[in-house]
């Protein structure tokens, strides 16, 4: 093949030698952005626990009228990070689809979509589940018996989200509501993917219809905790999830990066956190945070969305923050980070670890030396945990499911009957 051949095929399928050209395969800054989400949603469960302030004193800016530099939003709200982790996941997926849409490459089959999915979630997803039932059991929590079935099956067949009792007073650690939603996204996303792709603007205006329908009707029932986070008020956010992948795409096969794109970019991604952060202080003084989270579900996709492209596409600088050796190994261990650091801060807190005496927990007397304690204690061991995790259930098992190849054992077996 001529090396003309060579650059011609590579533009059909969006892979360039060129430094300037955008990659499409591997978006570096998304994995800054999931580690940043999921730090602040962990950040957000330990000041649940703690109530460590992020109040900065600072005497030296007394001249600008700054007595103190105020973050205790960022913790109020991180629980608005699970939003942006479901849009990173709409987006994530149908990346492959964009590019098959926009460059001509080939489609993963259903059967591998699974597949993958199966080796990212399960293995980590059950580890868990069957320590935290241990605990459990051990510790005698359940009040019987028929609530610890149901907690259990409703668990392994991802719907414990869709029951009352399960879903708020689950023993099987309550974060994992997130993987139990991404799971119901799985089993119908083939179909959306294909009904986007077909028609893509049908597809979007449906899916928003539906989540918006569907948050009429959670605001009317009073904003219950089991309505809040179902399938449907996110579909709105799935939507503009593959709207982001198939923006991304396109833009990258028009443009290349130069550093006036890299500075607008930068300036847009700047906005996006300056608008976030306003957002986030009106969260905190709202009388009703789960209507004012349904309501602003949609338009928080949306500025998610122009955060993760501007970020994308602007200067090198600015993306080594969202792209480095610390944020990757970070992002590496994000999802057992996330399914374990509740249920190791919570167990901390049962057994008075650190210790404290009397019946009230020194976060509620304002006792900031063990408040410091329990806050590094409870990332340090969240942290151990998410890398024995990641590194001793999560990879290998995901690599052993993606090696099974049940077509090959099945010729296997017929050629040595054969024999």
């Amino acid at each position: 093949m001529t090396a003309k051949k060579q650059q011609t095929e590579k533009n059909k399928t969006g892979i360039s030698d060129n430094n300037n050209d955008i990659d499409i395969y591997h978006i570096d800054v998304l994995d800054g952005i999931r580690a940043f989400a999921i730090l602040i949603v962990v950040w957000f469960h330990l000041w649940q626990q703690c109530w460590l302030m992020p109040v900065i004193k600072t005497p030296a800016l007394s001249f600008l009228n700054i007595s103190e530099i105020n973050l205790d939003f960022l913790p109020r709200t991180g629980y608005i990070m699970v939003t942006m982790m479901i849009f990173l996941s709409g987006f994530c997926l149908f990346l492959p689809y964009a590019r098959h849409s926009i460059y001509g490459n080939e489609l993963p089959s259903v059967s591998l979509f699974y597949k993958k999915r199966i080796a990212r979630i399960i293995p980590s997803y059950l580890f868990c589940i069957i320590i935290v039932l241990i605990y459990n059991i051990v510790t005698h929590a359940y009040y019987s018996s028929g609530f610890m079935a149901k907690d259990v099956i409703t668990h392994l067949t991802f719907t414990f989200n869709l029951f009352s009792d399960t879903n708020e007073y689950t023993l099987l650690n309550g974060v994992l509501w997130t993987v139990a939603l991404e799971v119901q996204f799985y089993i119908i996303f083939p179909a959306l993917q294909y009904c986007f792709r077909k028609k893509p603007v049908v597809t979007y205006i449906v899916m928003n219809i539906i989540s918006f329908a569907y948050i009429i009707y959670a605001q009317k029932q009073g904003n219950s905790y089991l309505l809040l986070h179902q399938l449907p008020s996110y579909l709105g956010v799935y939507a503009n999830g593959f709207v982001g992948a198939q923006i991304f795409v396109g833009i990258s096969k028009k443009i290349k990066r130069d550093n006036y794109i890299g500075l607008i970019s930068l300036i847009t991604s700047l906005s996006c956190i300056y608008v976030y952060v306003i957002l986030m202080k009106k969260l905190c003084s709202a009388q009703d945070i789960n209507g004012w989270q349904l309501h602003n579900r949609y338009y928080l996709s949306v500025l998610f969305m122009i955060f993760i492209l501007s970020t994308a596409f602007s200067l090198s600088f600015y993306r080594k923050i969202f792209s480095n050796h610390i944020i990757r190994f970070f992002s590496t261990i994000s999802f057992n980070l996330y399914i374990w650091h509740q249920f190791v801060a919570i167990v901390l807190k049962r057994h008075r670890i650190p210790e404290y005496y009397g019946d009230t927990p020194p976060n509620e007397t304002g006792d900031k030396i063990w408040m410091w304690q329990y806050f590094i204690l409870s990332v340090v061991l969240g942290l151990i945990m998410a890398v024995l995790a990641t590194y001793l259930i999560e990879k290998p098992f995901s690599k052993l499911i993606m090696k099974f190849n049940p077509k090959k054992r099945l010729k296997r077996k017929s050629h040595s009957s054969g024999k």
